[in-house]
């Protein structure tokens, strides 16, 4: 039976996804007390491994950016109400690598190319632009890089990840690319729709023992394996590891549909070591209603199965509830609310201006940045322009003026604006 909260917290983290999730990680190794309060479990496994800093901009041009803290200097000057802007370079530099750190103590180790942006191939054979990748895809990075010879390995029967399609759409940039299918050690039903069971699967020795068997004969010219992102569920850097010393070649995992065994992996191994600072984790609870009175936010109440509920009180209430999908935001024919607190929602002035009259209109669709405007310390505004709560901030996806999908910088943004966040509410406590 999980533990009851705390009845005075410092900060309870609304949201389960990497915005919730990195605010919780930043906050307690400020020495806050933490709860994070997440209505659908498994919010992470939607994360496909690489983490995006600023992967494009301006992306009306679809510049390219090698140098993510260039692009994000080219943002804040041409986009001055973006969240990056609200932070400054200085500040998403600073959250991204307490970030990277917090994960390394918790066991998930990321790599890159110093300052600069890397790229990494695919599934379907694209080409992404990522500031830090997964240790267990970095060398799918170097073969790239190098166009080593390599060969990708799909398994029969799994239809969100064809190796034959990957090896067709990268053959004029990557010319020694081969692929080969082969079948998985162990059946199950439905392969496609279980890459978390291959991935349990591989946790045995004597399964990559039978799978490096079956790879070992096509190797000849081989430097490099490339495979589904589906090599163990906890502990992917060990069984890369075992795979190559069995094979005798470089191996990398590729990034998959979601949802995703690292996004898995980042989320198992994130929660565990929150668990271990004391963070109460309360995935399946939704919200029920906030207790505010004058500009302040006393607490929640929170619901879960049949008719259990209970309220949890907090000094500070971070709102990373995402957007559309993740429930942050609704969308009616009367227009986009925030779910919670009701607080007024950056839009078009009306539907028939959510999107342009192209799906690829190269400008995008002013729908895409809707969201939550914030004073500099994160805090929503109110109708009034100044902000709702003294004691409640937001972060990631939520907020207004960003498009990170045509950016491609959500991993970025979560990060940064829960930084942001958790900074705002020191800020609040200590009275400056």
């Amino acid at each position: 039976m999980k533990s009851r909260p705390d009845s005075r917290l410092d900060l309870i983290v609304i949201g389960g996804g990497l915005a919730g999730t990195a605010a919780a990680c930043l906050a307690t190794t400020r020495g806050l007390s933490v709860a994070r309060v997440a209505a659908n479990a498994g919010g992470l496994a939607f994360a496909g491994g690489p983490l995006d800093l600023l992967g494009v901009y301006p992306p009306r041009e679809q510049m390219v950016r090698d140098d993510p803290w260039e692009g994000i200097s080219a943002l804040i000057e041409g986009s001055p109400r973006h969240p990056y802007a609200v932070l400054g370079v200085d500040a998403v530099r600073r959250a991204m690598g307490e970030f990277l750190a917090f994960a390394d103590s918790a066991g998930l180790r990321y790599c890159g190319m110093a300052e600069r942006n890397v790229t990494i191939a695919t599934a379907v054979g694209t080409l992404k632009t990522a500031y830090r990748v997964p240790r267990s895809m970095w060398r799918g990075v170097t073969a790239l890089q190098d166009r080593l010879p390599t060969l990708i390995v799909d398994f029969e029967g799994m239809k969100d990840f064809s190796a034959a399609a990957m090896v067709e759409v990268l053959r004029s940039r990557w010319p020694r690319l081969q692929a080969l299918r082969v079948t998985f050690p162990v059946r199950f039903p439905g392969i496609d729709r279980h890459n978390p069971l291959l991935a349990e699967a591989l946790e045995s020795s004597e399964i990559r023992a039978k799978l490096a068997e079956a790879i070992r004969p096509h190797l000849s010219g081989v430097l490099m394996v490339g495979m589904p992102a589906v090599l163990g569920i906890r502990a992917g850097d060990r069984v890369v590891a075992d795979l190559e010393e069995r094979l005798g070649v470089g191996i990398f995992e590729i990034p998959t549909m979601p949802p995703s065994v690292p996004g898995i992996r980042l989320q198992s191994a994130m929660e565990e070591a929150l668990r271990k600072r004391g963070v109460q984790i309360f995935d399946g609870r939704r919200v029920l209603c906030a207790r505010t009175e004058e500009r302040l936010c006393a607490g929640i109440t929170v619901g879960g199965a049949g008719e259990w509920h209970e309220t949890m009180e907090a000094q500070g209430i971070i709102l990373a509830t995402g957007r559309f999908l993740g429930g942050g935001l609704s969308a009616s024919r009367d227009g986009i609310s925030e779910a919670l607190f009701g607080l007024p929602v950056v839009q078009p002035p009306s539907r028939d201006r959510w999107h342009r009259g192209s799906f690829l209109d190269p400008r995008g669709h002013p729908v895409n940045e809707a969201g939550l405007a914030i004073d500099d310390r994160f805090r929503p505004l109110g109708e009034d322009g100044s902000f709702a709560f003294e004691n409640v901030f937001a972060a990631g996806s939520i907020l207004a003026h960003q498009d990170w999908v045509r950016t491609k910088s959500g991993a970025g943004l979560a990060v940064s604006t829960a930084h942001g966040a958790v900074e705002g509410f020191l800020r609040y406590r200590s009275g400056k």
